[in-house]
């Protein structure tokens, strides 16, 4: 159960993929977790899918050390964070306070390129294979992976079981 535990779930303001965000936070909250949302839009941020949200949190207004895990929303949109320093410093925060860390399909990028995947086990969508590797990332090919509180996902056909190793981290 990640009752009491807070969220930070971050997307791209468009193009994340619709069915890793809603699996994830359905299971999250589902498991009591409190979810906030960010990106660089406050209003109107579009799935791949046709999902319309308005996010909580502007990216720049993220300290994320208040959260217990911090979530990266796969998609191709999420190559926007792939080399944005603000990304990666609040990546990096929770990683160095030992809280859980996620990324799915293209988002695992932003992991690799803060330096936070250098010789653990990961994997992501098929077409950013190639970028996981040159940042030293020991790549899997796998549904889903775990190395520690890291916790990698190839994309949409792995989102369920994405979300339920959030949960499980977060126990």
């Amino acid at each position: 159960m990640a009752q009491s535990k807070s969220v930070l779930m971050i997307l791209a303001h468009n193009n994340f993929r619709d069915e890793e965000y809603q699996a994830t936070r359905e299971k999250l909250e589902k498991s009591g977790a409190k979810i906030t949302v960010a990106s660089t839009i406050k209003k109107g941020a579009a799935g791949t899918q046709g999902m319309k949200l308005d996010p909580d949190l502007l990216i720049d207004e993220i300290d994320g050390q208040e959260f217990d895990a911090v979530v990266f929303i796969g998609g191709t949109g999420a190559s926007q964070y792939w080399h944005d320093v603000t990304a990666h410093e609040i990546a990096r925060a929770a990683a160095q306070k030992g809280k859980v860390v996620a990324a799915s399909s293209h988002a695992t990028v932003t992991l690799a390129v803060a330096g936070l995947l250098i010789g653990k086990k990961a994997t992501g969508h098929v077409s950013v294979y190639e970028k996981l590797k040159v940042q030293g990332a020991i790549l899997t090919g796998s549904k889903l992976e775990r190395d520690g509180n890291l916790i990698t996902a190839s994309g949409p056909n792995a989102a369920r079981e994405f979300a339920d190793t959030l949960v499980d981290a977060l126990q």
